[in-house]
């Protein structure tokens, strides 16, 4: 597995930490209200608990065919995020940066 590969997956990780220990100012900074502590345990869930054991089996399983599952996760967020800009017409900077994140971090999984 590539460097990048790694990269990607501690990527990954880190993302989860911050929204497994942040999970309302992740929540804000996504544009996600959170309504109660359901939707607290939503967020720790996904936006971190999942992205953490994610980033951390491509690490632990060190192969190719683990970083490429994950890359083609991110890719997938990319293109389900690319349809969402053209279109409900979400052009904000926030998407533009979310379409730029996701494409990276999938290009260093998929390179494995």
């Amino acid at each position: 597995m590539s460097i990048a590969a790694y990269f990607g997956a501690a990527i990954s990780m880190a993302a989860g930490v911050l929204g497994l220990l942040w999970p309302r100012t992740v929540s804000r900074v996504i544009g996600i209200h959170i309504p109660g502590r359901l939707g607290l345990s939503e967020v720790r869930a996904t936006y971190g608990g999942l992205f953490i054991g994610a980033g951390l089996a491509v690490t632990l399983i060190g192969n190719r065919d683990a970083a490429l599952v994950l890359g083609a996760a991110w890719a997938g967020a990319f293109i389900g995020r690319a349809v969402s800009f053209v279109i409900d017409r979400s052009h904000m900077n926030e998407n533009i940066a979310g379409l730029a994140i996701e494409a990276t971090i999938a290009l260093l999984l998929l390179s494995a």
